[in-house]
């Protein structure tokens, strides 16, 4: 990568490989564990571990071997949650549609082929599910990867769409479903419905948003045994249509 961009710092950029691979595991991590997970070498991750507990963000954990994120990196999620004007704007919004269905409500941002939750509302029916901000769903198989999708420009949804297509084919995951689910979003106006695509016993109806230069998708992620499709299509689905129509048009 360095020798096409004279710009790109390869260092830098190894050292983010290290903090997205224990964001991702979100358990600590060895060099050895760090070093399968990024593909780097094993002196290279002992370097970037090293520098990266002198520097605060890194802490040994119990058994002294294995490293974990220590409360200093949340200084840099909090800067980007609070300069999202989206989150202030949908807050209340997630708020009344999780006390309307009785789930849990997110907003979510889409980070290159996944997407991740900046704010949740945790629903109060006994079997809402429970996610957190931070939590992350991958594009291709999450309703709210689609609505994210789906509120591209022409261009642009065709770039990513290929990009997830190749993902899936890397992975062996089911490009015709991807291509189906977005097809219908499409469709249906920018609805999208998830069930058991992502994890078995989990679906969603999710509508991408844009505000500004911001976008973003509000998501009602639900139990499948708890929640039918007819009640997912014919009832948190318009809630959720007339939620962000009321939305936009303020």
């Amino acid at each position: 990568m360095s020798q096409e961009d004279r710009q790109f710092v390869e260092a830098f950029a190894r050292g983010m490989q290290l903090f997205e691979a224990l964001s991702k595991h979100k358990k600590s991590m060895t060099n050895g564990d760090l070093a399968r997970a990024t593909g780097l070498p094993p002196s290279t991750i002992s370097r970037l571990s090293y520098t990266a507990m002198k520097l605060g963000y890194l802490s040994h954990s119990g058994n002294g071997r294995a490293y974990q994120l220590t409360p200093k990196t949340l200084n840099l999620g909090y800067s980007v949650l609070s300069g999202m004007a989206l989150i202030d704007r949908c807050t209340p919004l997630l708020k009344t549609l999780s006390e309307k269905t009785g789930q849990t409500v997110g907003l979510c941002v889409r980070d290159k082929l996944h997407v991740s939750f900046v704010q949740v509302e945790v629903g109060a029916d006994l079997f809402a599910l429970r996610f957190a901000v931070g939590g992350r769903l991958p594009v291709a198989t999450s309703a709210a990867g689609i609505a994210t999708l789906c509120i591209l420009s022409e261009r642009e949804r065709r770039t990513m769409s290929n990009r997830v297509r190749s993902e899936l084919n890397r992975h062996n995951g089911n490009v015709d479903a991807f291509n189906a689910q977005l097809e219908q979003c499409i469709a249906d106006g920018g609805i999208a419905y998830a069930r058991n695509s992502w994890k078995r016993g989990v679906g969603a109806v999710a509508m991408g948003i844009s505000y500004n230069d911001e976008q973003a998708a509000i998501t009602i992620p639900f139990a499948t045994g708890s929640v039918s499709e007819a009640n997912m299509r014919t009832v948190l689905a318009p809630i959720l249509k007339e939620a962000v129509k009321e939305l936009l048009a303020e």
